[in-house]
């Protein structure tokens, strides 16, 4: 985000990942509104299966931020999409906070995000309440 102030997203990937079709465009095929709502998981946990912090059910495409996959073993961190700008910054931040590291969390940086995810949706709940 530094390099590129200017572009609209950052979309990391593992360096394992292949990406099959590269003339799909990420705006169009992930990031669009519309397309966003309808792969959008709602109303389930957001750390599968246990968690009591569920995704919102009523979010619009427009107020996505961050996008991320989950697969059988929970959220799936190889993959995501943030859009540039303040929120991004803070949660790199906090994602990358030495207090984070010094948890020790049993997957280290896994173990963290499901922690910061839960955290901001719970905090979100909490601000739509007030």
């Amino acid at each position: 985000m530094t390099l590129y102030p200017h572009t609209p997203y950052l979309f990391y990937i593992t360096s394992t990942a292949l990406i099959m079709a590269p003339t799909l465009s990420l705006e169009k095929h992930i990031m669009d509104p519309a397309r966003l709502e309808s792969l959008m998981i709602t109303d389930q946990p957001v750390v599968p299966p246990d968690s009591v912090i569920k995704t919102f059910s009523h979010l619009k495409g427009n107020r996505i931020d961050f996008v991320l996959a989950q697969d059988n073993e929970g959220l799936a961190s190889g993959s995501m999409v943030i859009r540039n700008g303040d929120w991004a910054k803070f949660f790199l931040d906090a994602w990358f906070d030495p207090l984070y590291r010094s948890y020790n969390f049993q997957k280290a940086e896994g173990h963290a995000l499901e922690h910061i995810v839960q955290y901001v949706f719970a905090l979100c709940r909490l601000l739509l309440l007030v």
